[in-house]
């Protein structure tokens, strides 16, 4: 039975299945290459090189057509086609361990893996450099006769690992390596020899062939098994997205109707006119520069885009957190000192968006005073910081705003000071609409300040910074009572 397969093989169908296997994977690379770009996902791009060299493996083996010219024009022999088959072996390695995400698991499992098969790829390449150049075939004569041991030692050290690691995708790996191992054994010349086998060359070929195309097709079930679990995530995302913004929706009408009922009471009692005067206040704190918010889900909508996921999701909650507060603390009449300093943390990450993380923020607080037992009007701070970033370190290299609490009896000092362009270069670059922005914030963080305090009680000072005479930045000092 195995001549009759042997004959039918070698007379009628060996180089069509070549043919067939090689067009196959030069298919898959292209494929997985493009979901590489796609996707960004090193998982593709190392799939794409395995099934490259796969193909450039083989390409010595053609008997005749297209590829067999390109082998005779590119000089491929079989040192070429040992020296890409153990290239193709090694990929396949940093191929499941980035798939598999071992790093994420066990630095030291996947370090195990993959530092011995960086090691196989450098002593070939330098062994077949040097071939190729004429230099010697030693080093990569001797190499390559031992790679077939180091790499078995390797494939049983990686599928031990694999065996510890919680994740079903590694099923897909092991099923396939241990197709393509028989196959691979069953094509060697030692062993179709047997007399129970005995296959010609050409046979053994053939059903190394299907094992590589069995290997390859549970490799491509495996990464569209990921791809379907991606998409399913990235449909939980938005639907997450969508019920935050519509929480976020809620809270900001809810807010709103009792600012209207608390409006419409206080409103036919004209002799309240403090009261009035503080709900006004309280509502335009709710009214944070629309730059800042447009900027902040544009940024937001780019890592989305972008397939950053993390990143999106990290700051969206910072984002959703925020908007929260500011809606929230037009119904209260006072924040913690910690509070608003926590609000502040979040606010500048947000604003480091479209700055590139380049905003250096620093919080330095008395060790005397205790943040959590000091009372302030709520986003009362917030105005200085904008103004620190939109008018002063916008235009600078090196952004960088120092926020510092200062206990000087009977006072608490907040020193706010950046290294900007200072105040008279920031007003020649100042447009209309800016210089609104700017006048009407810190014209309400001085009336919250005042209707919280009193008149005589607090007051807010600004000092700018030279050296050489030359603008260096802005010191910004509010003064409150410390009891």
């Amino acid at each position: 039975m195995s001549e009759v397969l042997n004959f039918i093989v070698e007379r009628d169908t060996y180089e069509s299945i070549l043919y067939a296997v090689l067009g196959g994977l030069l298919i898959l690379s292209t494929y997985h290459l493009a979901l590489f770009f796609q996707n960004r996902d090193q998982s593709y791009l190392l799939y794409s090189s395995y099934t490259f060299f796969s193909f450039l493996a083989y390409v010595p083996v053609t008997e005749s057509g297209f590829l067999f010219d390109l082998s005779r024009l590119l000089h491929f022999g079989d040192y070429s086609k040992h020296y890409f088959t153990i290239i193709f072996n090694c990929i396949y390695f940093l191929f499941f361990a980035q798939f598999l995400e071992i790093k994420k698991t066990s630095k030291r499992w996947y370090q195990i893996i993959v530092i011995p098969i960086y090691l196989f790829i450098g002593i070939s390449t330098l062994g077949y450099l040097l071939l190729k150049l004429g230099i010697s075939e030693y080093v990569f004569s001797r190499f390559r006769n031992a790679f077939i041991y180091l790499i078995t030692a390797q494939t049983i050290v990686s599928f031990y690992i694999l065996s510890k690691i919680k994740n079903n995708f590694k099923y897909y790996i092991i099923v396939g390596g241990v197709i393509l191992y028989l196959c691979s054994v069953i094509g060697q010349h030692a062993v179709r020899d047997l007399p129970f086998l005995n296959l010609t060359k050409k046979m053994g070929d053939f059903i190394y062939f299907v094992g590589l195309l069995l290997e390859n097709i549970a490799f491509s079930f495996a990464l569209g098994h990921r791809q379907r679990l991606n998409y399913r995530d990235k449909v939980d995302f938005n639907k997450n997205l969508i019920a935050e913004m519509q929480k976020n929706a809620e809270l900001s009408h809810k807010i709103n109707r009792e600012n209207e009922k608390r409006l419409s009471v206080e409103n036919k009692q004209i002799k309240y006119l403090q009261e009035i005067s503080d709900l006004k206040l309280s509502i335009l704190q709710t009214q944070m520069n629309p730059h800042f918010i447009f900027n902040a889900l544009n940024s937001i909508k780019y890592y989305i885009l972008e397939n950053d996921s993390e990143n999106a999701v990290n700051y969206l909650t910072k984002f959703s957190k925020i908007i929260r507060t500011i809606l929230i603390s037009s119904t209260v009449k006072e924040f913690t000192l910690e509070e608003e300093l926590q609000t502040l943390k979040v606010y500048v990450e947000i604003e480091n968006l479209r700055f590139n993380k380049e905003i250096e923020f620093t919080i330095s607080i008395d060790p005397k005073l205790k943040p959590a037992e000091i009372k302030i009007p709520p986003m009362i701070l917030q105005p200085f910081i904008e103004n620190a970033i939109v008018h002063g370190i916008a235009l600078v290299d090196r952004k960088k705003i120092d926020l510092k609490v200062v206990d000087k009896p009977p006072y608490i000092e907040i020193h706010i000071t950046d290294n900007g362009i200072g105040r008279k270069e920031a007003q020649k670059n100042r447009t209309r609409y800016q210089s609104s922005t700017k006048s009407l914030g810190t014209k309400i963080a001085d009336g919250m300040l005042k209707n919280y305090f009193g008149p005589q009680s607090c007051k807010i000072e600004y000092h700018d910074l030279y050296e050489n005479e030359m603008a260096m930045g802005t010191i910004v000092v509010l003064q409150i009572p410390s009891a």
